[in-house]
């Protein structure tokens, strides 16, 4: 059989079972455009952050992106210089977690990890999600859940003029609406506290150290008082009354001296905690319209469709392709078993 004969067997047949081929076709259509219709729509918000610092400082105030963000050149962990980077901070797990246990006062003051799981259990069954049993988890297994449902919807990332977008999706609208709004709450909540935790501690010391130089210069007066009040009617030329008075004298100059650089350090250590709290403002809000996402019904049965078509071909011709294959690898095996003709040997010519 040659490669015409073949071919012309095979359009024989496909003509022969073509209902076979269309049966198979519109059963793998259907397959396909059942599946594109059990999948959920999911809508996805946006929203847009930028960090406002409080600054004067014309060098500051141009690396306020790059320094919020944590895009500064060479890492400098562990130390004063130390950038935070807050898309490590929005996606962390302390953020997720922050936000699965935030409760939600228009939605019957459920939270976000109960509204979520209450949500994904909406759309169980045949290529959608497996149930969760709510009732066999303790709260921190609701929460763990919840957190890994937000890992999966939630994106971070940092556009090419360093604003932070914020994308999140969900199935409803409402929760998209909300949960997009507290993880802006979160991210903004933790990172301040997180770039104002050095300059709160040493706003702190300041405070405590100008404080307890305050309690030495009273504790001091009071001495000097009781000093005034136990000499009244002695010779003050005398040493033993004379000497006290001038070592108070000297302590309280010394301690009045550094009373002095202490309430400087505490305003300064006040002005680098305001300026190192930053302000973080939404430029997009996470409002409706949302982006709307779901399987395409019709290019799913087309696929499926072509795919029938494709499988129906095979399974038709199949038997003649097989057959084909096995006459060529018959004749294959038996020319490589002939026994090659020797060579005669040439007659010497007188």
């Amino acid at each position: 059989m040659n490669n015409i004969e073949l071919i012309k067997q095979i359009v024989k047949r496909l003509k022969k079972f073509s209902w076979l081929i269309v049966i198979i076709a519109v059963l793998f259509g259907g397959l396909f455009y059942f599946i594109a219709k059990q999948s959920v729509m999911v809508f996805t918000s946006k929203s847009t952050v930028f960090p406002l610092n409080s600054s004067s400082d014309n060098s500051v105030s141009s690396s306020a992106i790059s320094n919020i963000l944590g895009l500064s050149d060479a890492p400098k962990s562990f130390s004063g210089e130390a950038s935070i980077n807050i898309v490590e901070l929005a996606t962390s797990r302390r953020t997720r977690e922050a936000v699965a246990n935030e409760r939600v006062p228009s939605l019957k003051n459920k939270t976000i990890a109960e509204l979520l799981l209450e949500e994904h259990n909406k759309h169980t069954g045949f290529m959608q999600n497996e149930a969760i049993d709510i009732k066999k988890l303790d709260s921190s297994d609701i929460i763990n859940v919840a957190s890994s449902m937000l890992k999966g919807g939630f994106t971070a990332k940092i556009n090419k003029n360093g604003i932070l977008e914020l994308y999140y999706s969900n199935s409803n609208t409402d929760i998209v609406k909300k949960v997009s709004y507290v993880f802006i709450d979160k991210i903004s909540e933790f990172y301040i506290d997180l770039k104002k935790k050095k300059a709160q501690i040493d706003y702190e010391f300041a405070v405590k150290k100008a404080d307890s130089l305050f309690n030495v210069l009273t504790a001091l007066d009071k001495r000097a008082i009781q000093l005034d009040e136990t000499t009244f009617f002695t010779n003050t030329e005398l040493k033993r009354f004379n000497i006290p008075k001038i070592n108070l004298d000297q302590d309280k100059s010394t301690v009045q001296s550094q009373y002095y650089y202490a309430v400087n350090n505490r305003e300064a250590a006040a002005y680098k905690l305001q300026k190192e709290t930053p302000i973080i403002e939404p430029l997009d809000k996470p409002e409706g319209p949302y982006e709307a996402a779901s399987k395409s019904t019709n290019m799913y049965a087309i696929i499926g469709l072509l795919l029938g078509v494709f499988i129906g071909i095979i399974l038709v011709s199949w038997k003649i392709i097989s057959n084909y294959l096995g006459d060529e690898l018959n004749k294959a095996i038996e020319k490589a078993a002939k026994p090659k003709a020797e060579p005669q040997p040439e007659v010497a010519k007188v």
